[in-house]
């Protein structure tokens, strides 16, 4: 199969449009076929609030981050359960955060892929949750919200689509870079003046990481199947020398070193890079076209094309 013949360059429809970009759910079966990762956080996110609501608030209690905790290990799931934990005196916090994801959330989705989507809004609900709590070891106060998550979506689709146009207030069409500066002076400022009941620390924490996550190419899918992929091909190697010492051992041969092996697991491990590379590049291409590939990732798609063409033989 050549490299072409990828999913990312079929067009299942046949008409002559652009072909529909394909991503595997990256999840690992945990997000169910059919749903999107922002609609299922919408429904938990509703839900517990009225489970909350219809339990005297017992929900909340457990769920939220307490400055008064932040120093006991135990207590720590709370950096991530504090996300789904909304004021419970009114719709308004849990109405703008909800709001936020449903027009922010399926364009990071669509671009980066459900199981990837929801790696990154928990990794920045973690973030802010740790950076709060690290701020208010022993204090009197509480986290609630998704806001730190909410901020590091917003922010990310403003690094993605910087001319897109957003309604501020829902009338003042404004590009999605000048809006994602304005609400991070915002929080800067909100911040620096410690008023009112708004943790700007959490926000800024997940702006923050939402920065470092554009910048470095961040792909916790990738590093996770990446990583295991690696792992078990090295582990198989292993085994088969350890297998080889153990009979060398017991017989009258000598096998303290299997060069084939060795070398077979190398070329194992180098081509799943390369294949997880050319579907970067695939990726890229289908968003951006193909002149927005440096000469280095075009000597890429060659080489990867020329070892599939060599393993096909």
């Amino acid at each position: 199969m050549g490299i072409y013949d990828r999913d990312y360059f079929r067009d299942d429809d046949n008409d002559g449009r652009r072909p529909r970009r394909k991503r595997s759910n990256g999840s690992g079966g945990l997000i169910p076929a059919g749903w999107s990762a922002s609609a299922i956080l919408i429904a938990a996110n509703v839900l517990l609030f009225f489970a909350n609501s219809a339990a005297g608030g017992a929900l909340f209690n457990k769920m939220a981050l307490f400055g008064v905790v932040a120093d006991q290990p135990a207590q720590w799931y709370r950096c991530l359960t504090y996300g789904f934990a909304h004021d419970p005196n009114g719709l308004t916090h849990l109405l703008f955060n909800m709001l936020a994801l449903f027009f922010f959330g399926p364009p990071i989705e669509r671009r980066l892929g459900r199981g990837e989507f929801a790696f990154f809004y928990f990794a920045a609900l973690l973030v802010g949750g740790v950076v709060w709590s690290v701020g208010n070891v022993g204090a009197n106060a509480v986290c609630l919200g998704a806001s730190g998550a909410i901020s590091a979506v917003v922010l990310l689709f403003a690094f993605y689509y910087p001319r897109a146009q957003i309604l501020i207030f829902g009338i003042i069409p404004t590009p999605a870079w000048l809006a994602g500066a304005l609400f991070v002076v915002y929080d800067a400022l909100g911040a620096r003046s410690g008023a009112g009941n708004i943790a700007h620390d959490v926000h800024l924490a997940g702006a923050a990481f939402a920065l470092v996550y554009y910048l470095a190419g961040v792909n916790f899918s990738e590093l996770a199947v990446g990583k295991g992929r690696d792992r078990k091909s090295l582990r198989r190697w292993l085994e088969k020398r350890e297998r080889a010492r153990k009979d060398a051992a017991s017989g009258p041969a000598t096998v303290p070193f299997n060069r084939d092996a060795a070398k077979k697991a190398a070329e194992d491990i180098a081509f799943e890079k390369l294949e997880a590379e050319v579907d970067r590049l695939l990726l890229k291409i289908s968003e951006s076209g193909e002149e927005s590939l440096t000469e280095v990732e075009r000597e890429t798609l060659r080489r990867a094309s020329r070892e599939y063409q060599k393993r096909q033989k």
